[in-house]
Formats: structure tokens, sequence, C-alpha cells
């Protein structure tokens, strides 16, 4: 059975990863399988390179077949703020709630048309030879409050309204959800590619 890296310690993350992935012929495993990684610093400045350096640095360490994916909360009145940092902006230790809140306290007084934002972000796969990649973004604007609960490792879900069902991200349901979630979409895209060069290069 052929090995694949989802390069992520967030359990959350991971089992999404495994649902869309899902496949007879693949074994899925996450960072918390191997013994002594060392975490790789995003160093980059956009969403694509951060994933890049992530796949091909745990690719380094473990010689499987990786996925990574980095993205986060863009909002356009912010100057495209929190980008790339979207999970350290206010330092490594803020919660996700801190985080939702501290988006909510900058946005007040900004007006409905001019709350716009997105959340999504790019999904990488390396095997050491072949480079894949898809980029997605879900559109809708700020909410003037956190609507529910804040789950960690996802801390923009309840403050960013999805236009299409008028309501927050982290309120849809699971079908609503699965139109819409950027890293389901990336993967169900860029599966059959994957599947083809594993096969191939387990010939």
């Amino acid at each position: 059975m052929m090995r694949l890296l989802v390069a992520t310690t967030n359990l959350s993350k991971f089992e999404e990863a495994v649902s869309s992935l899902r496949d007879a012929y693949l074994e899925i495993v996450g960072l918390n399988y191997f013994m002594n990684i060392t975490i790789v610093s995003e160093t980059g400045e956009t969403f694509e390179e951060n994933a890049i350096l992530k796949a091909k640095g745990y690719f380094d360490q473990t010689r499987v077949p990786t996925i990574a994916d980095d993205g986060g909360l863009v909002v356009d009145v912010l100057g495209g703020a929190p980008g790339v940092h979207s999970h350290r902006w206010l330092g490594y230790d803020a919660t996700a709630e801190e985080l939702a809140e501290a988006i909510i306290e900058k946005m007040k007084g900004v007006p409905r048309e001019k709350r716009t934002a997105r959340l999504g972000g790019t999904i990488v796969f390396w095997d050491g030879t072949h480079l894949l990649k898809r980029e997605t973004w879900i559109y809708g604007y700020i909410a003037e409050r956190v609507v529910g609960e804040v789950k960690p490792g996802f801390p923009y879900r309840p403050i960013l309204i999805i236009p299409e069902f008028e309501k927050p991200y982290s309120e849809l349901t699971e079908e609503e959800h699965e139109k819409v979630n950027f890293r389901r979409t990336n993967l169900r895209v860029l599966k059959p590619e994957i599947i083809k060069l594993l096969l191939k290069d387990s010939d």
C-alpha cells in the first residue's frame, strides 16, 4: 500500500484530508506518525510559498510523498491582513478565540459593503520530483460579532459570513460545508493526479 503524508498535527485538518483522499491504494499518515520531526518554518511571503516549504521540508525528513497546505483569512479593508500570518499575527500563544475577536475589534465601524474578505489557501503535493498545487478561496464578509463556538485551528470560520447561505462558515450544514470547503475542494481536484503519480512511482 502506498503511503502519503498529510503534513499537519491538527486532527481536524487531518480528518478533512483523509475524508477527501480516502482510497484503497493509500495509507494516509500525519506528522504524529513520525518521531523526531523538526517543524518547518513558514518563512514564505505567500500561502503558496509556505505550502511548498512545508511539503518539501517534511518530505526531506520522511522520504514519504507529502501534502501540505497554508491558508488563512484575507480582509480587504485591512490591506489583506492577517494573510499569511493568520494563525500567528497576535503571536504564537494567541488562542483561536483571541484571533477571531481581534478581527471583529479591528472592523468596528466598518460598513457592510467594506467588510469583504476571503478564506482559503494553497495545497501542495511533493514526492521529490513532481510538484502539484491548487488554490481555492471562499468569499464572504466579516460578521459584526463572533457567531457560535470558535474551534481550535479554525479561528475565522465563526466570523466569515458566506453570502450564498447568509450564515457564518462555522454554522454551515455538512452538505453546505462540502460545497465550499477550500481544503476539500483542492484535494478532490488534485487526488486523481496524486494517485497517478504514486502508482507510477510504485511500478
